[in-house]
C-alpha cells in the first residue's frame, strides 16, 4: 500500500475503533481534550500496527458498539483516555 493510501486507512481506522467505543475525535479536538499533535501521533501508532486486518473484523461485530478497544489495540490508551469524564 502506498504511503498515502496507508495514511488514509489508518485515518479511517482511528476514526472508526474511536466512534465503536464511543469516542468522538472531532469533538476531543475541538473542545481541547486531545491537541492536533497528539491525534497524528495516534494515527501514526496505528500505521505501525500490523493488525489492521484484524481490527476492521473485530470492529464489524461491535454493532451495538463497545465499551473498550480490543487490548492488542495500539491505541488503546489514548482513544480510552479521552472517554474519561473530563
Amino acid at each position: 500500500m502506498e504511503d498515502h493510501g496507508k495514511l488514509s486507512h489508518h485515518f479511517w481506522l482511528t476514526q472508526g475503533m474511536a466512534r465503536t467505543i464511543g469516542v468522538n475525535v472531532n469533538d476531543a479536538l475541538r473542545d481541547g481534550r486531545m491537541g492536533r499533535g497528539e491525534y497524528a501521533e495516534m494515527v501514526a501508532k496505528c500505521c505501525h500496527c500490523d493488525r489492521s486486518e484484524q481490527c476492521m473484523a473485530w470492529m464489524g461485530k461491535q454493532t451495538a458498539g463497545a465499551e473498550r478497544a480490543p487490548g492488542w489495540c495500539a491505541i488503546k490508551p489514548g482513544l480510552e483516555r479521552l472517554k474519561e469524564p473530563a
